[in-house]
């Protein structure tokens, strides 16, 4: 895990991706914090925008999926993470922790499963 106020170091090692998925670490309640949209609950987001002034930040919720496409709740069978249009703004100093996932999940294309012969 990476303290929040840190910084976003590890951007420049992606050149190739315009989203670093995270996850963020809720201090008062001491657990991971999630949102909710669409009958779908997330803990993985994207930031849009970051207003140092009023210590807010616009994050796009990123919604898991399994290598079906299907929505999962758990980091087992977590396989992509689709971007929505979805957004919420946060009070940053609400949270403790970030960690960083890989770029490569966002928009993952699923496998392609050939039917047997």
């Amino acid at each position: 895990m990476t303290k929040f106020g840190h910084g976003f170091q590890f951007v420049c090692s992606f050149p190739l991706y315009d989203t670093i998925p995270f996850t963020l670490h809720d201090c008062e309640l001491q657990k991971p914090f999630s949102a909710h949209y669409k009958c779908i609950k997330t803990p993985y987001f994207r930031l849009e925008k970051l207003d140092i002034d009023t210590c807010c930040a616009t994050l796009t919720l990123l919604e898991p999926v399994d290598m079906d496409g299907n929505s999962v709740d758990s980091c087992e069978e977590l396989y992509s993470l689709k971007k929505t249009k979805d957004c919420i703004i946060v009070n940053i100093n609400c949270f403790c922790t970030i960690t960083p996932f890989s770029p490569k999940l966002v928009d993952r294309k699923l496998p392609t499963i050939e039917p047997k012969k």
